[in-house]
């Protein structure tokens, strides 16, 4: 690898950490760093399905040209997906994934498809894409942070 190369991923690894710091952001579970491309993707694997999504949240609100989709997955999995640019202009996307029972939320079985349905607003057929906004996923945290502490109190 050439030596240009090591300075640039240290360039990418040093402007990720100073925005993560400057901001208080979540550390993410897992990195992958393209030099070539100069972007960077992160992932948020551990903590509650409430907590991963809010992580990407959290980045979410410091990237410019913010683009934000979910995914009803197999197994009643929703899959969050997170792209943007830091004001540096470091390439971002991030990614987050929980049960969709854990986000205040069911799986209904409708011939043809299976739904899920999230905070009783938001309904999305299994393995369909689609483009949500930064309101709408903090819409369904909030929900399930709430269903979560209601469950405790009645526990």
């Amino acid at each position: 690898m050439p030596a240009n190369e090591f300075r640039s991923l240290d360039r990418i690894l040093r402007t990720v950490r100073g925005h993560m710091r400057t901001r208080s952001l979540p550390r993410p579970d897992r990195l992958v760093v393209s030099t070539r491309s100069r972007s960077l993707h992160a992932e948020f694997t551990s903590g509650t399905a409430p907590d991963r999504l809010a992580a990407v949240l959290l980045w979410s609100a410091t990237l410019d040209g913010l683009s934000l989709a979910w995914t009803h997955r197999s197994g009643g999995v929703l899959a969050l997906a997170a792209t943007g640019r830091t004001a540096s202009g470091l390439s971002l996307g991030l990614a987050a994934s929980g049960p969709v029972v854990e986000l205040a939320g069911r799986v209904l079985d409708l011939w043809p498809h299976r739904l899920a349905e999230l905070a009783g607003v938001f309904a999305l057929a299994e393995h369909h894409t689609e483009i949500v906004t930064y309101d709408e996923v903090a819409h369904v945290v909030t929900a399930a942070r709430a269903t979560a502490s209601a469950l405790e109190v009645a526990a």
